[in-house]
């Protein structure tokens, strides 16, 4: 939320964020959540979802048993349709499971009727058995206010995913409209840092999949969507990672740390302005460049944490991301409108 939050307007508006609900911690309703994404990206349009990685802790805390009541599929998760309406800016993301198509139908009819487009976001490990239900109730009623979303996750190896997914498009999605676009999203960025020692470099092939899956399906609105440079939620308790420092780059991410020599925050900074790829950010003007070289500056001011790294890491690919078709991100005017 940081990362993106301290995004110019100008890449703002160029992007439509997917925004998993759960309780913010701590919070003592889940509104805090909501609100939390609206103090980051005000005033535009979000797709809303329910993170079904999130695990409930404690039930006695009352945005945990809301989160859990928004699952409740009764009347055709009414609970949600209810919540949504309350968010006026989402894009609200169907639910489905344990609902027949009429209970489908009433849903999408329900965000019509607040005078909203939604998605059917389809995530491969909890691939949706009522598909041919969902697919003919979004024909029934006939609209193109709609995306669909296919959401592969965190993949070590993306190939067996990209094969499904092309799958997917060609067989159970096939008879959804031409104009409707289809989100194609996973993320393969490394969980285990511990080999770095120095820098290196780790490509993902997001951009890559999409020309071809244009090819391979015929259908050109195939638009691209990533995790942001994070990962799906997971559960355990994690050790505090030693200073690194990631750069987001066009098609990877680059990550410098060294444990034998103890680097610090400031080392590891160094280390990314002094390579080659900092070429492909250098002068791009966002808060994440601005807090790399900061790093090497003033470490107290820059980053000294691994939440201040991966905020920073995310506004960088977002930026890049959002500019992907421009190329060069140097240059671009991000000037804020100004007021007295």
């Amino acid at each position: 939320m940081n990362g993106l939050e301290r995004l110019p307007a100008a890449t703002k508006d160029r992007l439509q964020p997917t925004f998993l609900l759960a309780p913010w911690p701590n919070a003592l309703d889940l509104m805090r959540a909501i609100d939390r994404a609206l103090k980051a990206f005000p005033g535009r349009s979000f797709f809303l979802d329910l993170d079904r990685d999130y695990q409930i802790t404690n039930l006695e805390l009352q945005a945990q048993q809301q989160w859990l009541e928004l699952q409740d599929p009764a009347d055709g998760y009414a609970n949600w349709i209810g919540f949504v309406e309350g968010v006026h800016n989402a894009s609200p993301c169907l639910q489905v499971a344990g609902c027949s198509r009429s209970e489908i139908v009433n849903q999408i009819a329900s965000f019509q009727e607040m005078g909203r487009t939604f998605a059917f976001r389809i995530e491969l490990k909890r691939f949706p058995v009522n598909i041919a239900d969902v697919i003919s109730a979004i024909n029934e009623v006939g609209s193109a206010d709609y995306a669909i979303m296919l959401d592969a996750g965190w993949l070590a190896d993306s190939q067996p995913a990209r094969l499904r997914i092309a799958n997917i498009i060609t067989t159970q999605l096939s008879e959804i409209d031409a104009q409707v676009p289809i989100i194609v999203s996973y993320t393969t960025i490394p969980k285990d840092f511990a080999d770095v020692e120095g820098s290196e470099l780790v490509l993902f092939d997001n951009r890559e999949f999409l020309t071809e899956l244009r090819q391979l399906t015929n259908r050109q609105r195939i638009t691209y969507g990533d995790w942001g440079s994070t990962r799906p939620r997971e559960q355990g308790i994690a050790s505090r990672p030693k200073p690194r420092i990631d750069l987001a780059l066009r098609n990877g991410w680059l990550s410098a740390r060294n444990r034998p020599d103890d680097w610090d925050y400031d080392d590891a900074a160094a280390e990314i302005l002094g390579s080659a790829e900092w070429q492909q950010v250098d002068g791009s003007g966002v808060w994440g460049e601005f807090m790399i070289r900061q790093t090497v500056i003033d470490p107290a001011l820059g980053i000294n944490s691994p939440q201040k790294n991966v905020a920073s890491r995310v506004n960088l690919h977002l930026h890049m991301q959002a500019f992907y078709d421009v190329g060069d991100v140097t240059g671009i005017n991000l000037d804020e409108p100004w007021e007295d």
